[in-house]
């Protein structure tokens, strides 16, 4: 298995063959056109033929339509640099090879996940209509005769590149929509829809599941003196803190408004008040400038544990949550009060139940 020396000589700029166990960049996420298509991740293709003046040949004309190219001299070779962790985009097989055929190396590629709808060609000396169906039946894309014209199979490896960006665009297009769908589009901060699939799912596996509300205080006020832009920034930098000082596993929500609600899993109720209380301490240190005024921001926190509760329901957390963050809400507005005249607003309890049955 080697990279095909030719895509080094190439003028033009056109990428360098590279190791199978290169690192490539991860940038998935960014928009792109056929005008930007210098900064895609490199195109990559696995060229698999034993006689090996056919396989440079063939590598030579793939890097010189865009494609950096691997060479490997047989289905065997192929399949142990499928398994390394390259991804490729175009794979060009050999019909007749020793120890693994094409037919058998086609069908071994489509049980992979991560190459099961990577576009294939087969090579292949043979023209009779029986090969070609069983080769496009197996799961090949399309089908090169051997002897055909240099010009007719450059056109074929210009249309595979083709037919790659198309689907590139496609799958960027698909994750920009679900991070649209799913995503506040605020504070980047996931919304309330993942956040109820999410939690349902956990409960309904019998995992530990703690809720953190947190309850941005005097919001309205600045909204009120400086504006909505001002509170929007306010929001911003808050999402922007809960993405840096949590956990990966830890699902961060915009609840709604000035609301957020954190689900974390494995921690203890004692952790998971540390947590609510490092959190709203780091959010109260915060400071912005609007007007030439320097102001900051307090939170209230509620949690709700599903270990204190013999069959917890997602109502029920939210519940338990929101009563414990306006109890502490009453205690922080009536500190010389006894905390035990605080009465909870039980119009909200009915507001919530509504929220979990719209799922929204």
């Amino acid at each position: 298995m080697v990279g095909n020396p030719a895509c080094n000589a190439l003028p033009g700029g056109v990428a360098r063959a590279t190791a199978l166990n290169s690192s490539m960049p991860d940038e998935l996420f960014r928009r792109r056109t056929d005008q930007d298509a210098g900064d895609l991740t490199p195109l990559r293709a696995l060229v698999v033929d034993d006689h090996e003046r056919y396989r440079n040949h063939i590598a030579k004309l793939a890097c010189e339509a865009g494609f950096a190219v691997t060479s490997c001299a047989d289905g065997a070779e192929a399949l142990a640099a499928l398994v390394q962790g390259a991804d490729y985009q175009l794979l060009i097989i050999d019909r007749e090879m020793p120890r693994v055929n094409g037919f058998a190396l086609i069908s071994a590629v489509r049980e992979q996940k991560r190459f099961k709808d990577v576009y294939a060609v087969m090579l292949s000396a043979r023209e009779d209509t029986e090969t070609k169906v069983s080769a496009l039946s197996l799961g090949f894309d399309d089908y090169m005769v051997k002897s055909a014209e240099e010009a007719e199979i450059a056109a074929r490896l210009s249309a595979a590149k083709r037919l790659v960006l198309r689907q590139r665009r496609l799958d960027e297009t698909v994750r920009e929509l679900y991070g649209l769908a799913t995503r506040d589009e605020l504070t980047g901060l996931f919304n309330r829809r993942v956040f109820f699939v999410e939690a349902e799912a956990l409960i309904a596996s019998n995992a530990v599941v703690n809720l953190v509300f947190f309850d941005l205080d005097q919001f309205k006020t600045i909204n009120d003196t400086f504006g909505h832009l001002a509170g929007d920034r306010i929001l911003r930098d808050v999402g922007g803190l809960f993405l840096r000082r949590t956990r990966h596993e830890d699902l961060i929500v915009r609840y709604g408004g000035d609301e957020f609600v954190m689900l974390v899993q494995t921690l203890s109720p004692p952790e998971v008040e540390g947590l609510a209380g490092r959190m709203a301490a780091e959010i109260a240190a915060q400071r912005w400038t609007f007007e030439g005024e320097t102001v900051g921001i307090g939170v209230t926190t509620g949690i709700a544990c599903s270990t204190f509760l013999e069959r917890p329901t997602l109502s029920q957390l939210l519940n338990a949550g929101d009563r414990d963050l306006y109890k502490n809400k009453w205690m922080r507005q009536h500190p010389d009060l006894d905390p035990s005249l605080y009465e909870y607003d039980r119009a909200r309890e009915g507001r919530l139940v509504e929220i979990v049955a719209k799922k929204a």
